[in-house]
């Protein structure tokens, strides 16, 4: 069988909304049906802070990071032919917040097969 592809779902939300997804998932449980997909969910508080964790820049080093495999720092720099110290800013950012992760190994990995995004350009009304 294969393996299912794992996704994480990246947007914008206030606390608000994160607890109604909460809230749904819980209730979703409760009558025994199967969570929504993606299952895995990433909220910024707002659009800036989402692009500095999401910049071309990190995106190219998500990419070539899951393409390519584990890897540690210091070759993931070589690789993207960036420097050490920016790729390393980079690797602690994407860390916080789940983005990579650390092999036991110490080598860097990214856990995601497909990152998704949905910007909503009108704030929705309450």
């Amino acid at each position: 069988m294969a393996r299912q592809q794992r996704k994480l779902a990246v947007g914008v939300a206030g606390a608000k909304q994160a607890g109604d997804d909460f809230v749904r998932a819980w209730k979703r449980a409760e009558k025994g049906l199967p969570p929504e997909e993606p299952i895995n969910r990433l909220h910024f508080t707002n659009t800036a802070t989402l692009f500095k964790y999401l910049s071309p820049k990190r995106f190219e080093l998500l990419q070539h990071l899951r393409e390519a495999g584990p890897l540690s720092i210091r070759k993931l720099a070589a690789e993207l032919r960036r420097d050490y110290k920016n790729v390393h800013t980079d690797v602690k950012d994407l860390l916080c917040v789940g983005l990579i992760e650390e092999t036991q190994e110490g080598l860097l990995s990214v856990p995601w097969d497909v990152i998704v995004s949905e910007l909503r350009l009108l704030a929705k009304a309450n």
